[in-house]
């Protein structure tokens, strides 16, 4: 009984812990958020409820964003996405808001792009790490599939596509390249790199979360012993009484 509760403090701090480092996966309901963008809309998963969506994580300063999205907001277009039955909600995190609405602008998004220009708290909240990563929803609010690092846009809007039963369109649109480049972000503390490992910065918010529930242990049992050494000894002078 003296070791239950130092054992439940850490359960239930480690559990939590380990929950936020990773991204969601594929097939997954995705985590909940509830947001008013720049734009005046109210966006949740229950509100976006049979449509298909896309979450891209991006930074105003990230070079790799910065080539990404202006050609994914092309190739959008091209691929015939700006329709009511689908959205794009960029998540600027680690940016100021002011740049963050200008790097926005300057991408031309579609009119189904919807900008959220302080996400620090979601991409937390979802493990991201590095931008840009992107997470597309489907029509039931499930993981279809992530993207890290640049990616070649038409890979994503076939994606999309087919989800919402798009025919694709052909357009000409600035490729970025194929190999996997992304920027780590600072702010948001959580994540998995590549879905292989944890990062040096998880170890070590576990390890103090771990070490904290440990002296926390410590004192509490021997809290417990003195009060229990201080009770024997109260009884002991009471009976040579």
């Amino acid at each position: 009984m003296r070791h239950a509760l130092p054992i439940a403090l850490l359960i239930l701090v480690t559990i939590p812990l380990l929950t936020a480092l990773a991204l969601p996966r594929e097939g997954e309901e995705v985590p909940y958020f509830n947001v008013l963008t720049y734009e005046g809309d109210r966006i949740s998963p229950e509100r976006l409820k049979g449509k298909s969506f896309m979450l891209v994580f991006a930074a105003e300063w990230c070079p790799h964003c910065r080539k990404e999205l202006p050609a994914l907001s092309k190739a959008w277009k091209d691929a015939g996405l700006d329709r009511e039955d689908v959205m794009c909600i960029v998540m600027i995190v680690s940016s100021q808001q002011d740049k963050a609405i200008k790097f926005y602008k300057s991408v031309e998004p579609p009119s189904n792009w919807r900008l959220v220009p302080d996400a620090n708290y979601i991409a937390e909240k979802y493990g991201v790490s590095a931008v840009p990563t992107m997470i597309v929803v489907d029509q039931e609010g499930k993981v279809a599939r992530i993207f890290r690092g640049e990616v070649p846009p038409q890979q994503i809007t076939n994606l999309v596509g087919e989800l919402i039963g798009a025919t694709p369109k052909q357009g000409n649109y600035t490729s970025t390249s194929s190999s996997v480049t992304r920027t780590q972000v600072s702010s948001a503390a959580s994540g998995k790199n590549n879905d292989t490992g944890l990062k040096l910065g998880h170890i070590i918010l576990i390890g103090l979360g771990v070490a904290l529930v440990v002296i926390f242990g410590v004192w509490y049992y021997r809290t417990l012993k003195k009060f229990e050494t201080s009770k024997k000894g109260k009884k002991k002078s009471k009976g040579k009484r």
